[in-house]
This record gives C-alpha cells, sequence and structure tokens, in this order.
C-alpha cells in the first residue's frame, strides 16, 4: 500500500524542480512515481509500465556505484541505450538501504540547493519505508496467526485485525496460495516477500493482507461490494507472475509458478479453512498440468477429496492392481486413449472428437486395455476403479500422462 503521504512527497518534489521523480525500493522495485510530464526516456515508460527494472538495466544503472553511495550522484546519458541523464539520491534509514530516489535531469539543470533539496526530501522518505516495513512485519505476524491451527492464535489475530483495520468490512474472505510447481525449488523467503509486496503495494488499505510462509506467498483478501472469486484469480495471476519473473530472475529455467484459490468463507475466523483449500488446490495444480496453473478449490471435483489424502507409500499402495499393471505395460497411447474416455464418461463421440482418432482405433485401444488388465469397461465398479485410480496415480506422481 502506497501512503499519501508517500505519494504528496513525490509529486512535491518533482513540481518544485520541475524533474519527473519516481522512488524504488532497495532491489530498484517501483514504490511511487510523480506526474511524468517532462521529458522521459524509455527505461522509465518501463519502468512505470512494469513496477520492476529489467535485470540488464538495473545491472547498467549500479556500475555507477548507487549501492554503496552515500550521497547523491549523477548518472550520465546513454543515448545507445536510450537513457537521460538523472539524478540518484540514496534512501536510508539509520544506516540500512532501503531505496533510490531518481530524478530525471539530462541537462543538470538541477543545483547544488535543489540537490540538498532532493536529498532532504529522500530522508524524510526513508522515514516512510521504515515504517511501512514494521507495518507490513506486524501484519504477516497477525495473518500467521490468523492461519494457524491453534484456535487461540486466530481468536487473538481477529480482534487485532478487525481492531487495525487491515482487512475491512464484514463480507468473505478468502486465500490465494502460490508456490513454485516443483517441490525442489525453494526460493528465500525474500523473493517470495518481495513478489507478495509487488501485488499488493499498489492495494487500497484494507482489501488484502499477505504472508510469505515456507516456500509459499499467500494472500487473504476480503470482500467490499466486489466479485471476491473474479477478484481472487486476478490475484493469482499477478502474485504467479510476480513469483515467477523473481525466481527466474535468480536462477534461468527454475521452476514455473502455480496458485490454489481457497473457498470463500463468511468470517475473518475461517480464513484458515480457505487457505488449507488453496493450499491442496496449489499441489493439484503442480501436479495435474489440465488444471492449468491456476486451481480454484470449488472447481477441484473429486481432486478435492483425493488431495486431502497423506502423500504418503500407503496411498500409492492403495492404487487398484489391474490400473498399476496397465502404467506399467500399456503403451502412452491407450493409456491416453482409456483416461479420456473414462473423463468423458465412455462418450465415444466424444472421444473419439478429443483424441483425433478413428472410432476403430478408439475400439483397438480400449479392448487391448481391458484384455491387459482383465477388466470389463461396461462395468460400472471396473470403470470406478480405473477412472479414480488414474487421478490418484497423477496427483501422487506415479503416472504423468
Amino acid at each position: 500500500m502506497i501512503s499519501t503521504e508517500l505519494q504528496n512527497l513525490i509529486e512535491t518534489l518533482a513540481e518544485q524542480l520541475a524533474a519527473p521523480a519516481v522512488i524504488e525500493d532497495d532491489e530498484q522495485q517501483l514504490i511511487v512515481h510523480s506526474a511524468q510530464s517532462a521529458p522521459v526516456d524509455d527505461v522509465r515508460r518501463e519502468c512505470i509500465l512494469l513496477r520492476y527494472t529489467r535485470p540488464a538495466v538495473r545491472d547498467w544503472f549500479r556500475q555507477f556505484g548507487i549501492t554503496t553511495a552515500q550521497e547523491p550522484l549523477r548518472i550520465p546519458p546513454d543515448p545507445e541505450r536510450g537513457i537521460l541523464g538523472r539524478l540518484c539520491v540514496p534512501i536510508d534509514h539509520h544506516g540500512a538501504r532501503v531505496g533510490y530516489l531518481w530524478l530525471i535531469d539530462d541537462q543538470e539543470r538541477l543545483d547544488d540547493d535543489a540537490v540538498a533539496y532532493a536529498a532532504k526530501t529522500a530522508s524524510q522518505v526513508g522515514l516512510l519505508i521504515f515504517d511501512d516495513i514494521l507495518a507490513e512485519r506486524l501484519a504477516s505476524g497477525m495473518l500467521d496467526h490468523l492461519l494457524s491451527p491453534a484456535a487461540e492464535l486466530r481468536i487473538e489475530s481477529v480482534r487485532q485485525i478487525t481492531d487495525s483495520g487491515l482487512l475491512s468490512g464484514n463480507g468473505e474472505v478468502i486465500a490465494i496460495v502460490a508456490q513454485p510447481a516443483s517441490p525442489s525449488c525453494q526460493p528465500d523467503r525474500s523473493v517470495i516477500a518481495e513478489s507478495l509486496r509487488d501485488v499488493t503495494r499498489r492495494r487500497p488499505p484494507g482489501e488484502v493482507m499477505a504472508l510469505a510462509r515456507n516456500n509459499q506467498g499467500v494472500l487473504v483478501a476480503r470482500s467490499a461490494g466486489r466479485d471476491l472469486v473474479a477478484e481472487a484469480r486476478l490475484l493469482a495471476d499477478a502474485l504467479c507472475q510476480a513469483m515467477g519473473r523473481r525466481i527466474q530472475a535468480g536462477e534461468p529455467g527454475a521452476s514455473s509458478v502455480v496458485a490454489g484459490i481457497g473457498g470463500p468463507q463468511a468470517t475473518l475466523a475461517d480464513a484458515h479453512l480457505s487457505y488449507r483449500e488453496g493450499s491442496q488446490a496449489a499441489r493439484v495444480a503442480a501436479t495435474i498440468t489440465a488444471m492449468g496453473p491456476i486451481a480454484s478449490w470449488p472447481e477441484l471435483g473429486a481432486y478435492r477429496t483425493l488431495a486431502q489424502l497423506p502423500m504418503c507409500e500407503e496411498v500409492t499402495a492403495s492404487l487398484d492392481p489391474r490400473l498399476v499393471r496397465l502404467l506399467r505395460q500399456c503403451d502412452p497411447a491407450v493409456l491416453a486413449t482409456l483416461e479420456a474416455y473414462l473423463d468423458l464418461a465412455g462418450d465415444i463421440k466424444a472421444t473419439t472428437e478429443r483424441l483425433n482418432v478413428y472410432r476403430g482405433t478408439l475400439y483397438y485401444r480400449l479392448q487391448k486395455a481391458e484384455k491387459l488388465a482383465d477388466v470389463d469397461l461396461r462395468n460400472g465398479q471396473d470403470r470406478l476403479a480405473l477412472h479414480l485410480g488414474f487421478k490418484l496415480a497423477r496427483l501422487t506422481g506415479v503416472y504423468a500422462g
């Protein structure tokens, strides 16, 4: 959330110095910008549009020593890159770098008095950013307790969140959980926290809270006369993009990001139920690619039941031995045909259209599966055992398809 005081500071500075300004955090992610009425370059436009600075551009600026600078410094123009000259004012608080104030000044119009004014403003900005960091940590602690299994922690956090207005109104609440699709990808907590900040920074107060928890980015939103489910999908998409971008920047070719959306809950005290559902939906999205990168708990169908099973050897061993035989011995085309046939409730026409095969080919593959597994696809119990087994095999990673 961007405070009104911070926005007013940057607008006043830009107006007084007649230089378009932006404030970035210590990672050069955009926090706030003034009106950009004077000439600006493509780098500034891109920063405002994307709300972050691309790594190549960030590294170009850092070669001038901005990360260690203690005083304002000038960045020369680079016509080949289309970069105008700038004044960079480091923003520190109690010796810690919390951001940067940038003023476009290609003609070096800003004199010593103007630079001193910018430095004074940067000092005020540093205090506001530090206050935001403290408030964010406090809110994260409240949300962590709200999602806790311990009822006494949840009760106290409901009171604190309500009293502080962090989630306003009395409407439904919903949880969004984003995580890397691959369990082997364990991003640093700061990567997840910054990704959450990318999403929440422009949100009005009282709409959404955020928490970096293990390898998950968690958002809890509350309705305020909006379509909460539609809003949750937009938040999930934005968080997937933010986390994916940051994870890929640190490790090119790393895991993609998936998200799960829990079901809406009537009260804030029940937000932990939506979080649990969102976590399970994210797990399904990570293993069942057909669900898409964003899975919604109310739309999971049979996976709502399967996702609640502990993924252990006992669950894998519970697969029907006839399906296990098929998975081990059948060629992929036969398996894909059988699963599609079961998904479409035995509709021959729909299955041939989905797989783009002739009826004769479909019948041949189904008969081959029946013979190998010793099942009768006209028998409802056999179909149920195979169909449920396929879904469980996918969820446990035994069968990828």
